[in-house]
């Protein structure tokens, strides 16, 4: 079965709140998106997903970050530039949720803390 893929119109970018807070049990950094998709057509999810900064087009090459793009029909997908750090993806350390009554999606991540050796080392 094929599946054909339909054309849709873009309605432009979601609204988006980012918020960049430190653990204070574990020392943790970590960033906390809220994405807006108030006209998300009826039954989907948003999703999002990791892109290294050789697979874009957009901006120079850089290793030291990676992005995290998020989708939902009809909007434009919108990405972010973190640092290309180890996401903790532990049990509470990686969390996402959607809010099917706001249409509000969240995503929680914490990047595994550096070896202080490692960090002094370069």
């Amino acid at each position: 079965q094929v599946q054909v893929k339909k054309n849709r119109i873009k309605i432009g970018r979601p609204g988006y709140k980012c918020f960049k807070t430190i653990d204070g049990a574990t020392g943790q950094k970590c960033l906390i998106f809220e994405i807006n998709y108030s006209e998300i057509e009826a039954g989907l999810q948003p999703r999002h997903r990791f892109m290294s900064a050789f697979e874009q087009k957009i901006e120079a090459k850089d290793d030291r970050f990676q992005y995290l793009l998020f989708a939902a029909e009809p909007y434009e997908t919108i990405g972010f530039k973190i640092p290309n750090l180890q996401v903790d993806k532990g049990e509470g350390k990686f969390e996402t949720s959607w809010d099917k009554d706001d249409k509000v999606f969240k995503l929680k991540l914490h990047f595994v803390l550096e070896d202080k050796s490692k960090a002094a080392a370069s």
